[in-house]
């Protein structure tokens, strides 16, 4: 009986142990004493791959560099990247492995605005904190969870800002509203903005057409569009949509003025569609070509531990909105719980000391959504790129 009693006393203790070794002294799950792991859901094999494989990239950068100069409060970051394929349903269990299995302390760059929504719920309900969630729906952010901090600008943000620079840029007065859009939480967003902007500035939209995600075959979209008479056509489309968007239309011998948004702000589009690109004009927030100081910190970083690789806008972007949960563990302090990293990202107001060069601002009931500085390019032809047309321009949401 007493062997027994002293077996069963060593595999507890054993369990003790092990569950000290993966958790602080608070018992903080994901919290060591010298680590802190963070989960981070991604698409590395399905249709936005490009995105999850940039962004996750980006983030082990950003956090390379954080453990080489000391981690945060002496703890080093650990990011444990799992796939999702961009399926909801994978992006639960994706987490689920990430929580119950690898005890990370908080989910970081979650991608997609239906696998974030699928994940809004049951982070609420567990209290596991979301810094930062990439999705620019405005969902995402309102109602407010307590556990879900968001990132601008927002699609319907985006919308407006769009059909601002139609008016007040371009100074098309006269415009035609056409868009295609993903027929999805996407979407339903961008056109909410777009159709209040279009109000708000007396310009009609003419024709909406929307498309399945991952649909390859726009001509009748294309079609509905030119035949409604749109001069001013926006692309609520990801990368491969877009482009084959403009190709058809080239195909078609038709070229209104075309507008996309942040995600699609990358030369690759112009390689992909030559001159069909030529009237695409596209929304922006970070600047590759910037010589500020984060700029030159993170083009050295790349040049350091990845000399080969092409800088792109994912790339930096994970790198850039890394830093913000970088930002709010200082603020947490050494004693680090899952309620004081919420409390410390709710003291963020207009913190900008990122490489976007972004404000970002929260408090209670607030995760995003009410500003955001943003800038336009526009593609050139001769330089095979899209080059910057305006200076930066902070938005802020006009209250309706």
């Amino acid at each position: 009986m007493n062997r027994r009693w002293m077996v069963s006393s060593a595999l507890a203790l054993l369990v003790v142990m092990a569950a000290a070794c993966r958790s602080g002294p608070s018992g903080t799950p994901g919290v060591t004493e010298d680590t802190i792991r963070i989960g981070m859901p991604a698409d590395l094999t399905g249709p936005i791959a490009f995105l999850g494989q940039e962004i996750s990239e980006g983030a082990k950068l950003y956090f390379q560099h954080v453990n080489a100069t000391g981690g945060i409060h002496g703890r080093k970051i650990e990011l444990i990247v799992e796939d999702d394929g961009y399926q909801p349903p994978r992006t639960v269990a994706a987490y689920r492995k990430l929580i119950d299995r690898d005890e990370v302390f908080c989910i970081s760059l979650s991608i997609g605005t239906s696998t974030n929504l699928a994940l809004k719920p049951i982070v609420e309900r567990e209290q596991v904190p979301i810094v930062p969630a990439i999705s620019f729906a405005s969902p995402i952010y309102n109602p407010p969870s307590r556990y879900v901090f968001g990132v601008d600008p927002t699609y319907r943000m985006q919308s407006w800002v769009i059909v601002e620079y139609i008016v007040d840029e371009l100074k098309a007065r006269d415009a035609k509203i056409g868009v295609i859009f993903q027929d999805d939480d996407l979407g339903a967003d961008a056109l909410a903005g777009l159709r209040e902007a279009a109000e708000h500035y007396d310009i009609p939209i003419v024709a909406e057409a929307g498309h399945k995600r991952g649909a390859i075959d726009f001509g009748t979209q294309v079609l509905n569009l030119r035949e409604a008479g749109a001069t001013h056509v926006v692309l609520w489309t990801v990368f491969r949509e877009t482009a084959a968007i403009l190709k058809e239309a080239h195909v078609l011998g038709w070229s209104p003025e075309f507008f996309g948004w942040f995600a699609i702000a990358d030369d690759r589009i112009v390689e992909f569609t030559g001159d069909a690109s030529r009237n695409l004009h596209v929304l922006n927030i970070l600047d590759l070509e910037s010589d500020s100081a984060q700029m030159k910190t993170y083009r050295g970083l790349v040049d350091k531990h990845d000399p080969d690789r092409r800088i792109t806008l994912f790339h930096a972007g994970g790198y850039a909105w890394s830093q913000v949960l970088g930002e709010g563990l200082r603020r947490a302090g050494r004693d680090l719980t899952r309620e004081k990293l919420v409390e410390a990202m709710e003291t963020f107001e207009g913190w900008d000391d990122n490489l976007i060069g972004q404000p970002f601002t929260y408090g209670p009931g607030r995760r995003g959504g009410s500003s955001s500085k943003t800038f336009f390019m526009k593609v050139d032809l001769e330089k095979g790129k899209l080059v910057r047309v305006t200076e930066d321009k902070v938005f802020e949401m006009p209250e309706l």
